[in-house]
């Protein structure tokens, strides 16, 4: 009887104690603490990026257009202040400081701009291209002969419209002969600055990519071309900017238009095959399409 009483407590006892088990009947339990900055980490992160997802989002943003707008009206604002406040005092200052370094420099610079020069060797570089088989190759070739050929052809237009006066002829930057057939003052734009911002265009948008130090060699050696322009009293500061900027958008018109013709090519499983044919007095491309 004595034993029957002492389990019959036993077995209420976790009754009276509010359900409470054993400590080895318990499930085990892990530190609230840890856990609790655990399970948080993960909701501080999502709220961290949720703001910064609405800051990005905040932010303004422009149209491609819009760029466009504000990189045109940019640049001619910066062309009229070269023009009013620039050009003469620019041009009396490097003709009072010229120096037969800087006269040695322009000269060995200055064939980098000659269109006449230029012309045949990024055609021979695209045939090399083609005959190798090289992407690289073929492609600076045939956009640095498109953006010669695109930038010659508007530079010389503009020339024989605008006839403005070089400074070796006159001090002041205002005289032009607007419109005249027959002009020997073709001053605006420089012709080779547009030649040789064409030439570093091309080849930085197809190599600048795999070889960071492509692009500020080429921009580099075209900035010097103008620069001997103005050393050697043959334009005006704003010449060789409307030439950069003349050679720059050519260069990238050929870039657009090379890529678009070979996407169309590959969609269209076309070929397109080059062949030049020399003569004693002339030479020319036979272009060739199939598809």
């Amino acid at each position: 009887m004595k034993y029957l009483k002492l389990l019959c407590l036993c077995m209420c006892l976790p009754f009276f104690s509010g359900g409470a088990l054993p400590a080895y009947a318990q499930p085990r339990q892990q530190d609230p603490g840890p856990r609790h900055v655990q399970d948080t980490l993960p909701i501080i992160g999502l709220q961290q990026d949720t703001a910064a997802a609405q800051k990005f989002a905040h932010q303004p943003r422009f149209s491609p257009a819009l760029k466009i707008t504000g990189l045109v009206l940019g640049s001619a604002a910066l062309w009229t202040a070269t023009y009013a406040w620039v050009d003469e005092p620019l041009q009396k200052f490097t003709q009072q400081h010229r120096t037969a370094p800087m006269d040695m420099l322009a000269q060995a610079v200055e064939p980098m701009g000659r269109h006449s020069l230029l012309l045949p060797v990024t055609g021979t570089v695209a045939l090399a291209g083609f005959a190798i088989n090289n992407p690289n190759l073929k492609k600076v070739g045939m956009v640095s002969l498109g953006s010669l050929l695109i930038s010659g052809g508007f530079t010389g237009l503009v020339k024989n419209q605008v006839h403005r006066y070089r400074p070796s002829v006159t001090g002041e930057n205002h005289f032009y002969d607007w419109g005249e057939e027959v002009s020997d003052n073709t001053s605006f734009p420089s012709s080779h600055t547009t030649v040789a911002f064409a030439m570093a265009t091309s080849v930085a948008s197809v190599y600048g990519q795999e070889h960071g130090w492509v692009s500020p060699v080429a921009y580099g050696t075209a900035t010097l071309v103008g620069l001997s322009r103005i050393n050697d009293n043959a334009h005006w500061a704003t010449d060789v900017m409307a030439g950069a900027a003349v050679g720059y958008l050519s260069a990238k018109g050929a870039v657009f238009l090379y890529n678009l013709t070979e996407q169309k090519l590959k969609a269209r499983k076309s070929r397109l095959l080059l062949a030049p044919q020399a003569g004693l007095s002339s030479a020319s491309f036979v272009a060739s399409l199939t598809f």
